[in-house]
């Protein structure tokens, strides 16, 4: 079975707006040998279950309220597949951008979700056009992905190969530590003394194995644990929308914002992931974990897939180019290292930022809220000139929320110090029930606040006022350092706000420079753009291209 569409190993120039041409190097993007083997048959993820749109531009459900996931749209499944790379996700002219490593391959975790998960596959079946639907489906996706109901995808389990519980039990795990389609699963039996190790045969090219019961849930006798599913292509049936953890850390952030902009009589100020903010990564195409296990085996297969996203196609660079976003969250410390490794002789620290932080994100969170981080270029090319002044900040991993709790951090050492100096305080710290204590193995100590922060920073003042100011040193709350800082940029004028006009709602107005994404030769989405970008004068073809190679060569 041949790619579809096919790779190519180097990307090829199509004389569009850049934010246009990265639909068609992006998607056909074949240059690591990892991800896109010649031979399809030992590619080493997948096939995944996936779903086309009925239409260019499809018909889609909102949510209601906040729910675990909602019925988005109506699809018809393809053949089952490994995703296409990504480009980013929402406004190409957002004024805030995040940054992360690279998609995450939420199909490879075993248990229910994993079963359940699909990929949009898209197709030019029935007059329609895939790179419209491509390019639609990363324009509007905010913080959701996608899912079939279980119960539908359970129909295409194949019958060989299914692994049935002999008697009645609990999961324990099904822990995969690397790439490899075969794992074991690891169940304890009623009435047995040990646990039972079951392996999955899984094998390259094949149909993969999926397990339908979650870890530390019970099971009866004869239930199916495991299967090899193939759902097949052409039947139509509902898409699922599931609010994913990652997007949805930005939410808090523009909340409090966009509270900020009311303030300040922006009353029409309506903030939303996908349209204020841009979602990027460094690398394009999807893996369950970073690192040697997940990535080809050895260090410098890691290496090649970095090379060659960053450097020799640098994708993100160019969306950046083209974006010029007021600024830009880098998620995670490992992103910070990756994207200061490839465009370090771009960015302006004043003061210097350690190269070894002490608490890691944490302590360039504080560094660059407090203090100015650019990515700062400027050049003229054929006679235009072009200038970006990036706002970075680093922030904690999106993954996990227990990294977004208002917290107290303190290396071990200094938490000897502090529970000598300030017994009580420290006994509050470890007992109080609103109070979520991680130590981890050679790292510092967080006292996260699962609720009431404003009691518990009030009673810190008042019960416990002798360690209130080295405890409120320590103290982190990310979702609002990172919100202060957008509302500092906006008081200084770096970041702005266009109030209504002729019938139309106000903005956060959008990033310099022009851009077609919604409306182009090729393509034009039913909502248009609201931000009169396309009216814009437009860089010449190959512009930015030439910008972006004049950044990587330092020049």
């Amino acid at each position: 079975m041949s790619y579809d569409p096919p790779r190519e190993l180097n990307p090829k120039p199509t004389k569009d707006p850049l934010e246009v041409e990265l639909v068609y190097n992006v998607r056909t993007c074949g240059t690591c040998n990892f991800f896109w083997p010649e031979n399809t048959a030992i590619q080493p993820y997948g096939p995944y279950p996936s779903y086309d749109f009925n239409s260019n531009t499809p018909k889609e459900q909102e949510p209601v309220g906040a729910p675990k996931s909602f019925v988005w749209l109506q699809g018809t499944t393809r053949q089952p597949t490994f995703p296409d790379a990504e480009v980013m996700d929402g406004c190409r002219k957002a004024p805030i951008m995040t940054i992360g490593i690279n998609p995450n391959l939420t199909a490879f975790a075993p248990g229910t979700t994993g079963a359940s998960w699909c990929y949009p596959s898209f197709s030019s079946d029935h007059n329609t056009d895939s790179w419209t639907k491509y390019a639609y489906y990363y324009r509007y996706r905010s913080v959701y992905q996608e899912h079939f109901d279980l119960k539908f995808a359970e129909k295409f389990l194949l019958p060989e190969g299914q692994i049935k519980a002999e008697k009645a039990g609990v999961m324990l795990d099904a822990t995969r530590k690397t790439d490899a389609p075969a794992y074991d699963l690891r169940v304890q039996y009623d009435g047995e003394p040990n646990p039972t190790v079951i392996h999955l045969a899984g094998k390259l090219g094949e149909p993969r194995y999926v397990v339908l019961v979650n870890t530390r849930d019970h099971f009866k006798q004869g239930d199916v644990l495991a299967a090899r599913l193939n759902v097949p292509a052409g039947h139509k049936t509902d898409v699922y929308g599931q609010p994913i953890g990652y997007y949805m850390q930005m939410v808090p952030v523009l909340g409090s914002f966009q509270k900020f902009l009311v303030q300040k009589g922006h009353k029409d100020a309506h903030l939303r992931v996908g349209e204020d903010v841009g979602q990027l990564d460094m690398v394009a195409c999807a893996s369950p974990h970073w690192g040697p296990e997940w990535l080809g085996g050895t260090s410098q297969s890691v290496n090649t897939v970095i090379s060659n996203c960053t450097q020799k196609n640098a994708w993100a660079l160019k969306q950046l180019v083209q974006t010029r976003p007021a600024i830009l969250f880098l998620v995670g410390q490992s992103s910070w290292n990756m994207f200061h490794k490839a465009y370090g002789h771009l960015i302006q620290a004043h003061p210097a930022l350690p190269n070894f932080p002490e608490d890691g994100p944490y302590t360039l969170l504080r560094l660059m809220t407090q203090h100015e981080c650019r990515l700062e270029f400027k050049t003229k090319i054929d006679g235009h000139s072009y200038n970006i002044s990036t706002r970075l900040v680093v922030t904690p991993h999106f993954s996990y929320d227990t990294n977004f709790l208002p917290q107290f951090r303190m290396s071990a050492e200094t938490l000897k110090a502090f529970t000598t100096a300030h017994p009580d305080a420290a006994k509050f710290l470890h007992t109080d029930a609103r109070m979520q204590v991680e130590k981890p193995a050679g790292g510092f100590a967080a006292f996260g606040i699962v609720k009431d922060t404003a009691a518990v920073l009030a009673e810190i003042k008042t019960k416990f006022a002798s360690a209130a100011s080295e405890l409120l040193a320590a103290y982190y709350d990310p979702h609002q350092m990172m919100a202060g800082l957008l509302a500092e940029m906006f008081s200084k004028g770096q970041m702005a706000y266009t109030p209504a006009k002729n019938g139309h709602a106000g903005f956060l107005s959008r990033s310099d420079g022009p851009c077609t994404f919604c409306v182009n030769d090729r393509w034009s989405f039913p909502q248009g753009c609201p931000y009169g970008k396309p009216e814009e004068k437009q860089y010449p073809a190959g512009f930015l291209n030439k910008v972006a190679a004049a950044m990587l060569g330092g020049t």
